[in-house]
């Protein structure tokens, strides 16, 4: 008879302690021989299912856009041979032989001396018409003597420049004569903070690659790309190579035009630049149109709205700029805007300060009116507004104006008002100050404005010279000055 054991008997405690420590491994045993008892496999949750379905929305989308998308390289004419003399090896052992020769004997060994391409960078594009019209940045073309442009399919074709535009850093491209498959401009104003993006490009000339991110600010400016700046901020990545390709958004329509990345390392940090569509659009618009930039304008002059100025208009936040000077029988001297007036909004855009107002309105669409929401007395106020073209400045102008106030003036150019500072600025140029003359008293310098002669406004030599010769000898003449760090007015007497 086998011995009976309760449950406080020492041999019933040790088999408790056996049993406990026994049945995990009699468990995993059974499981690695598969005599456990198979689990069910869960299905697939709804997050599970979304993201599938979000990566195949990717995949859809590179699938459109991708065949629109080129790599560019660019090549420059440089003279010389393969071998240079100063080279120190095979090119100087000839030395003496060309020198006693000739230079056709030198050639037979060295080469001619035509001129060569040599490549000097690489890029990105995207088709934006069937007829081959490319979009890209100026700073991937610029200076080039012949660019190359590769498809998706490895075909490679030389492109002509269409046109380009520094200032927004556009530039426009034209493949040969044939149809070719585009992607379709989408709109830069409506995408939003958070959205996902997809930037497609050439990073490091490997190919085309595709990254995914979301756009994580729009209206960035002062990046030091271009002079006109409203970039949307992407933390899709974005490498050397990848300037010029698309930023699409998940119609598969283009948002922006890569352009720049913020890094310390030469590489990607997930702060990328594009330049939104819409700037590109106009750009775009205009250099197939008539083969030029257009500018757009209002009409007006403004200046920066310091604090006190802000709150005696009841203006909310330190936001928005003043109006300073309007254009008399302008555009916006018809719609109602006055001296005073702080514009604070601009065709559903917020004016922060004077660079951000001549960006967006620089790239207004012409002939359309736009609403102009403006604080006067306090209380808001909507106007509409038609778009002007802004007047070229003159690329040359060796004209010089000397009057008899001790100063002389001449046009300010697209060279020298970026050379000085004066981008938005229209006026005429102080090139010299006589001393001890009037203007020098004043404070007038070489390298001022003047902006206006008796309230009217001196946008160019012929304008100046048309209010200035209508002070006669002995009259008060008040000119409005503004330098690269001031603004002031002036009253001088017009002496013989």
């Amino acid at each position: 008879m086998p011995p009976t054991l309760y449950p406080d008997h020492p041999s019933v405690s040790k088999l408790r302690v056996s049993i406990r420590f026994l049945l995990p491994v009699v468990l995993a045993a059974l499981c690695v021989t598969g005599m456990a008892v198979p689990v069910k496999s869960a299905e697939p949750d709804d997050e599970i299912l979304a993201l599938k379905r979000s990566s195949k929305a990717f995949v859809r989308i590179s699938k459109k856009v991708t065949p629109s998308v080129v790599n560019i390289r660019t090549y420059r004419k440089v003279g010389g041979r393969p071998y240079d003399f100063d080279d120190g090896g095979f090119g100087q052992m000839l030395e003496p032989f060309r020198e006693f020769f000739g230079r056709d004997f030198t050639d037979r060994f060295m080469g001619p001396s035509d001129e060569r391409l040599m490549q000097y960078g690489l890029g990105s594009g995207v088709i934006v018409r069937s007829e081959g019209i490319i979009l890209t940045n100026n700073h991937v073309i610029q200076d080039a003597d012949v660019i190359k442009v590769t498809l998706e399919d490895r075909t490679e074709l030389v492109a002509s420049v269409v046109g380009s535009d520094p200032r927004t850093d556009i530039a426009v491209l034209r493949l040969p004569e044939s149809k070719y498959q585009f992607a379709e401009m989408g709109d830069s104003d409506v995408i939003e903070i958070g959205e996902w993006v997809l930037a497609i490009g050439n990073p490091f000339g490997l190919g085309q690659s595709v990254t995914v991110g979301i756009v994580s600010a729009k209206g960035r400016a002062n990046v030091g790309v271009a002079d006109l700046e409203d970039f949307i901020q992407t933390d899709a990545a974005i490498n050397p190579g990848n300037s010029g390709g698309p930023l699409v958004d998940l119609d598969g329509k283009v948002v922006g035009i890569n352009t720049a990345i913020f890094t310390r390392s030469g590489g990607y940090q997930g702060v990328g630049f594009a330049v939104p569509s819409n700037m590109a659009q106009t750009i775009l618009d205009g250099l197939l149109r008539t083969g030029r930039i257009i500018r757009s304008d209002l009409g007006i002059h403004v200046q920066k709205a310091n604090q006190a100025l802000l709150e005696a208009l009841g203006a909310e936040g330190n936001r928005g700029v003043v109006v300073s000077e309007v254009m008399e029988d302008g555009l916006a001297h018809k719609a109602g805007i006055r001296r005073g007036d702080l514009i604070v909004r601009i065709n559903n855009r917020v004016i922060r300060d004077v660079d951000t107002y001549y960006r967006i309105v620089s790239l207004l669409p012409i002939d359309e009116k736009v609403p102009v929401v403006i604080i006067r007395d306090s209380l808001p106020l909507t106007v509409m507004v038609q778009v002007g073209e802004l007047p070229p400045r003159p690329q040359e102008s060796p004209m010089r104006l000397r009057t008899a106030l001790g100063f002389s003036v001449e046009e300010l150019t697209e060279d020298v008002a970026e050379r000085l500072g004066y981008r938005y600025e229209r006026g005429v140029l102080i090139t010299r100050v006589t001393r001890r003359s009037q203007a020098d008293r004043a404070g007038i310098e070489p390298g001022d404005l003047i902006v206006s002669v008796e309230g009217n406004t001196t946008s160019d030599l012929d304008s100046f010279r048309k209010y200035f010769e209508a002070i006669e000898w002995g009259e008060k003449v008040r000119l409005e000055i503004k330098g690269r760090e001031r603004s002031f007015a002036v009253t001088l007497i017009l002496k013989q």
